[in-house]
């Protein structure tokens, strides 16, 4: 409770700080925030033309299949690589003014959301046009069950914010370690490849299934266009619920880590 008090008193400072931070990304960009538009569009033709031929499996919709994991992971790294520094790019206003440090990392991950809101209207316009040319039958209510994933996935990122910004501030070393990470993570996350094609009990397919973001993109998926093959009884609540519970253990990693370390952040940022 204290925390949502905080977050409620803070308000003004987190919409500046994320106003700042979406204005940040695109500054001396000719287009600029046209590029959050943009950039998920060109990301997945792209891979389209690399990947369609090796794991379309001729499927018409791999490009919804391609853009909704690929936005769903970039919004996860770009909240995460952003908040990895905010803190200590920050310091001259913690030292000042005493603002509560866990705010620039809440930002950073707020900020992801706006750009994730963006490329969610570039997918929905990819799927009116695969509903009218192609014919195929993309939309429905299902859709509006991607609103409540978005409350576990905000908490799932900003978990690992706070961890990363945490460590940060007393390793620097944590950004091309995390980098390196962040790779691995992406090839482990089927954003390209359908989980089908792996060997059921191999060591690929078992290290896929512990990954917390396949459950999200796969969710995210089923939410967005692949819903005649969802079923919406216990299965569905049951996949809804697991995400919840990612999303608990992150932050409450996140914020013991935060809180045990944020004593000395003065003297080493």
């Amino acid at each position: 409770m204290k925390c949502n008090l905080s977050i409620y008193k803070n308000r003004n400072i987190i919409y500046e700080l994320v106003k700042k931070s979406v204005k940040t990304q695109y500054r001396n960009s000719g287009l600029g925030i046209l590029w959050t538009i943009l950039n998920p569009l060109l990301n997945m033709l792209v891979m389209w033309l690399v990947f369609a031929q090796f794991f379309g499996d001729g499927d018409p919709l791999y490009p919804l299949y391609l853009l909704t994991g690929n936005i769903l992971f970039q919004a996860l790294r770009s909240a995460t690589t952003n908040s990895l520094s905010s803190i200590v790019n920050n310091r001259g206003l913690i030292l000042k003014t005493k603002i509560n440090a866990y705010l620039f990392p809440l930002s950073s991950t707020l900020s992801s959301l706006v750009t994730f809101g963006f490329s969610f209207i570039v997918l929905l316009g990819i799927m009116l046009c695969v509903q009218i040319f192609g014919g195929y039958n993309v939309f429905g209510y299902q859709i509006l069950f991607v609103l409540l994933m978005i409350p576990a996935f905000l908490l799932f990122e900003l978990g690992i914010s706070l961890f990363l910004s945490s460590l940060y501030v007393y390793c620097r070393d944590i950004t091309h370690l995390y980098t390196v990470f962040l790779t691995l993570w992406t090839y482990i996350t089927p954003i390209f490849y359908k989980v089908d094609r792996l060997k059921v009990g191999s060591l690929a397919y078992n290290v896929v299934k512990f990954n917390p973001m396949y459950y999200f993109v796969k969710y995210f998926r089923d939410a967005v266009y692949n819903f005649s093959y969802l079923d919406y009884g216990i299965p569905y609540m049951k996949t809804l619920g697991i995400l919840y519970l990612f999303g608990f253990i992150s932050i409450v990693i996140g914020s013991i880590l935060y809180k045990l370390l944020k004593k000395n952040f003065v003297t080493n940022v």
